[in-house]
């Protein structure tokens, strides 16, 4: 476990949000499932420009409220094989990201208000607060600009906290495959996530995060790969499963 993550149990809490701390079952991979650290070295070596990050902005865009399913292939350097997780998110504008692992074991995350909100298979909650710290208030602060950014289309916040690169990947496709790389310009960011990488076409479909620089090899990597995008108002049931945010928060 990395050193900043160890010395704030909230700041790895939010670190564990985005996959990077899952205790999960070891399950074999195909071999390109996780692409070398060096694939990333083209991207990281170019900027982005604002003509180019206002056309991905209007890519992301997939209005108020987005729902999907996700698999986190997550590769240690002292493991062998990659852990493998599955389940399915939700994301509001207004009321936050749900983040709810189904396999190889139920536990749900929802990020609100700067609050993380965990229940695990047992159905015990637990609340962190991302003002508890220094070190954790800066995860609080980027976890959701980069959820918005990711799933809402809210690109251009995203200067002010990361170096930003961007790369089209494979120019004859019709769906315009790209890449845009993201350095944390904050020393705790940083040493948490070194780089994380977002790739799509028309959608979002993947998010590499990498422990170390895109040349560096071998290093802690995870990737999330998303499908089954959809929009649409929030049902009963999911407002239900937010509003355990506001039960969990109370005193």
């Amino acid at each position: 476990m990395n050193s900043v993550l160890a010395k704030s149990s909230v700041l790895a809490k939010c670190a564990l949000f985005l996959c990077l701390a899952f205790a999960l079952i070891s399950l074999p991979l195909k071999a390109e499932t996780l692409a070398a650290p060096g694939a990333y070295q083209t991207l990281f070596s170019q900027s982005a420009d604002t003509a180019q990050l206002v056309a991905l902005s209007q890519k992301l865009n997939l209005g108020e409220t987005v729902r999907g399913q996700f698999v986190q292939s997550r590769q240690l350097k002292v493991l062998k094989k990659p852990l493998i997780s599955q389940g399915q998110f939700i994301f509001d504008k207004e009321q936050g990201l749900i983040w709810q692992q189904i396999k190889p074991f139920e536990s749900l995350l929802i990020l609100k208000d700067k609050q993380l909100i965990q229940r695990d298979s047992q159905g015990r909650v637990q609340v962190s607060k991302a003002d508890a710290s220094a070190s954790a208030a800066v995860m609080g602060d980027l976890l959701p600009s980069l959820v918005r950014a990711m799933l809402g289309g809210d690109i251009s916040g995203l200067s002010e906290n990361f170096e930003l690169h961007f790369l089209i990947t494979d120019r004859l496709s019709p769906d315009g495959q790209w890449q845009l790389g993201l350095t944390p310009k904050d020393p705790l960011m940083k040493k948490a996530i070194a780089n994380m990488v977002l790739e799509g076409s028309d959608v979002l479909q993947s998010l590499v995060l990498l422990s170390a620089a895109p040349n560096v090899t071998p290093q802690d990597m995870t990737r999330i790969d998303f499908s089954a995008l959809s929009q649409g108002t929030l049902s009963e049931a999911e407002l239900a499963q937010y509003a355990l945010a506001l039960e969990a928060s109370k005193p």
